[in-house]
């Protein structure tokens, strides 16, 4: 199974220095497929690893897969631009994917909120255990880089998700992972270097 995710998953990844961007998509990801959704992705006006102002230029996709509704896995293409300015590609993943893994945020959130008599909870219950167990493991760090959001807010207790906080305080697992790595430069996983602005020089 491991060897699989990690093929379906392959992608900017292996091709050097890279950032990575997560905007608000409405679409499913069966839709985003059969409408070829990843060609109409318009990119941010200045770039967001050097932050030169100009057009970002369409440097092609890549593949990757994700779990559809039914629980199996479905290629889509992820959009990437290009600053002539730093060099640097800027890819644009759609909200409904999570950073480097495979099953969608709809599916994930439902395990957190323990619906598992859906048909995709069901078929990746495994794996998303496995996500739950690496939410849990990076809960206190996470909480660190975003107390502040929350105001004087008591810290959630040892072994929490803060999926209760953050579904409060962003309405679903999609919308909270995108202010996450637009506002913090984090995810529930952890801080990946393609969240972040280049190194200077």
């Amino acid at each position: 199974m491991l060897k699989r995710v990690e093929v379906v998953l392959a992608g900017d990844s292996a091709m050097g220095w890279s950032m990575q961007r997560i905007y608000l998509c409405s679409l499913t990801p069966e839709e985003y497929a059969t409408s070829r959704a990843h060609l109409q992705v318009r990119p941010e006006e200045a770039c967001p690893c050097c932050n030169q102002v100009g057009p970002l230029h369409g440097h092609g996709s890549y593949a990757r897969g994700i779990t559809a509704a039914t629980g199996k896995v479905m290629p889509i293409r992820i959009a990437r631009f290009l600053c002539l300015g730093c060099g640097r590609t800027i890819s644009y993943l759609p909200s409904f994917a999570l950073s480097y893994r495979l099953v969608q945020t709809e599916t994930f959130e439902a395990f957190l909120e323990g619906r598992s008599d859906r048909r995709d909870v069901q078929a990746w219950a495994d794996l998303l255990r496995q996500y739950r167990r690496r939410m849990l493991a990076y809960g206190s760090e996470l909480w660190q880089a975003i107390s502040g959001e929350f105001g004087r807010c008591r810290a959630p207790p040892p072994g929490s998700t803060l999926w209760p906080y953050l579904k409060e305080a962003y309405g679903s697992l999609a919308a909270a992972t995108r202010r996450l790595v637009t506002q913090f430069k984090i995810t529930i996983f952890a801080r990946y270097q393609c969240h972040q602005p280049a190194a200077a020089g």
